[in-house]
């Protein structure tokens, strides 16, 4: 069994695509390189916000056992609904081999946890371009939002951006996060 993570698939948000820079097929390459990597014996971690409006007719027809870590667009519904919808489990927050996952990145580390794996910031560092009037600080701002939302060295931005809109294997993440562009800027 191998485990995976993704983060931010945003399936059906039509303006993702601008806001950061993904191509129009996002939600076909997203599901294509789940299905051609998955196996069902693996274990796809889901660091939150699958889908944006209508649930997908295809919402978790991909192989492999399927946890959820609800993101900020994710708690609209409760855990039980989302595993009634194709995830073994999901919840707000996890420890999973010292790691603490998490949709957002958190302000501290769980008991006995050395990271903190997060999602929600995309690919911020390198182009995130909003123009959603309910994200200002995603502007001009962007610099000071990051280094008062990321200031440990123990975090780490897991972005579907950064990894061609691929799964990676968990142990493949965290032994090279910086492989993934994923821990943003110097961190102080």
């Amino acid at each position: 069994m191998k485990v995976y993570l993704i983060a931010d698939t945003h399936f059906n948000h039509a303006n993702i695509a601008t806001y950061c820079d993904r191509p129009k097929d996002f939600t076909e390459v997203i599901l294509r390189n789940l299905r051609n990597t998955l196996k069902q014996e693996d274990l796809l971690i889901h660091l939150g916000d699958v889908f944006i409006g209508k649930e997908p007719p295809w919402l978790c027809d991909w192989p492999g056992r399927k946890v959820l870590i609800r993101g900020n667009h994710d708690r609209s519904k409760s855990c039980t609904w989302w595993m009634e919808h194709g995830f073994s489990f999901a919840c707000d927050g996890m420890k999973f081999r010292n790691c603490w996952l998490t949709h957002e990145p958190s302000t501290s580390l769980a008991d006995g946890c050395e990271l903190n794996i997060h999602g929600h910031l995309h690919n911020i560092w390198h182009g995130f371009t909003s123009q959603d009037p309910m994200a200002p600080e995603l502007g001009p701002r962007v610099d000071a939002w990051q280094q008062r939302r990321l200031k440990h060295p123990w975090q780490r931005l897991f972005a579907v951006e950064y990894t061609n809109y691929m799964p990676i294997e968990f142990d493949k993440f965290v032994s090279h996060p910086d492989k993934y562009q994923s821990r943003g800027p110097k961190c102080t």
